[in-house]
């Protein structure tokens, strides 16, 4: 993915509420379903990650992405945000197709 790309899902991404919050128990199976089941209609994904600690933040976040085969765009504060291509219903994916 291009920075232009990133930045423009960022971009997409702004006016979106937070879809999931990861918590104190950290990284669950419901969690893991929630996220896959909003990537697969939304494609792009906002979670807020509550840990005190930006570099396990960063951690949570990139094992959240392993584990969704998600990517991520950008980490801003206790946001991340998340996009995976849906190549059956794509819905933003085309649009981003054509960002250069």
């Amino acid at each position: 993915m291009t920075g232009k790309q990133k930045a423009w899902l960022k971009k997409k991404a702004h006016n979106m509420t937070v879809s999931v919050m990861v918590g104190d128990k950290g990284i669950t199976a419901s969690l893991l379903t929630s996220l896959k089941d909003n990537l697969k209609a939304n494609e792009l994904v906002k979670a807020s990650v509550s840990h005190p600690d930006r570099e396990v933040r960063k951690k949570l976040s990139e094992e959240i992405a392993e584990k969704t085969s998600s990517e991520i765009v950008a980490l801003i504060g206790k946001t991340t945000i998340l996009y995976r291509a849906n190549k059956e219903k794509p819905v933003i994916s085309t649009e981003l197709g054509k960002v250069k």
